[in-house]
């Protein structure tokens, strides 16, 4: 093997592992879970929120409609419980009777607002005033609806990329909807902003990383090319050597 061919592998093999430490830093996660969704066609993706707001990411597969994560049972559809043990079905049911009164509760207090317009609809007042009491009173309604049918239990789940994805909460077996509590309000607070962030410009952590990147292929070129610089070196040394020793020697 000659000198150049050296470098050319020493150059390559220094930039190969470079591009492959900066993929594995930056998607390592990404890569794995990726290659779990390919080989595992029937997982399904699994979100899970602590008490500090940290959202944790599985992809899992059930066993008999149940995930279970670092020890604790998660079902995909509180209707069936046959396959809990009898502490586990326990505690399914205090989350379901805790979820129906939370919703009742909610129910309540907004069929309440809702008649208080009503009567305010009902007194001497412009017909202007009357059109906006009338679309409030309709959103009520509406959100009344929907959350009288959340109370007949079933299977919340979402879809991500054409598989079923849950959301739980750390500890509660329950899987979570996100519409729950969705009102009028909430979607104008998220219009504005999904708005501020189209319009921001790239966050600093992007461009932290960007500027990361950029100094690892710096770091790989230059140590590329001290390893070139070297090898041309002890070429000169070893030839210097031979023709000392008065070998004859090919390089």
């Amino acid at each position: 093997m000659n000198i150049i061919a050296a470098i050319y592998i020493v150059f390559g093999v220094t930039m190969g592992f470079s591009l492959l430490f900066i993929t594995l830093w930056i998607a390592g996660k990404d890569i794995v879970l990726a290659f779990m969704r390919k080989l595992m066609p029937r997982g399904c993706d699994v979100y899970i929120a602590n008490p500090t707001r940290n959202v944790s990411h599985y992809y899992k597969v059930p066993k008999d409609g149940i995930f279970k994560i670092k020890g604790l049972p998660y079902i995909t559809n509180p209707e069936k419980t046959i396959n809990l043990t009898a502490e586990e079905r326990e505690r399914v049911m205090d989350y379901v009777l805790r979820r129906e009164e939370r919703l009742k509760k909610r129910i309540a207090e907004l069929d309440e607002k809702k008649k208080s317009l009503e009567v305010l609809y009902n007194s001497d007042i412009d017909e202007k005033q009357k059109f906006f009491l009338m679309s409030q009173i309709s959103h009520y309604k509406d959100t009344i609806t929907n959350l009288n049918d959340k109370l007949r239990l079933k299977q919340e789940n979402y879809f991500k990329d054409k598989r079923p994805a849950f959301f739980y909460i750390e500890g509660d077996p329950i899987p979570k909807d996100f519409y729950e509590y969705y009102s009028l309000l909430d979607s104008k607070m998220v219009d504005n902003l999904v708005s501020r962030s189209i319009s921001q410009p790239p966050s600093k952590k992007q461009e932290s990383d960007i500027h990361l990147m950029k100094l690892l292929v710096i770091g790989a070129t230059i140590a590329a090319a001290a390893a070139a610089f070297f090898a041309f070196r002890n070429n000169g040394m070893l030839g210097d050597l031979c023709r000392h020793l008065g070998a004859a020697c090919k390089m």
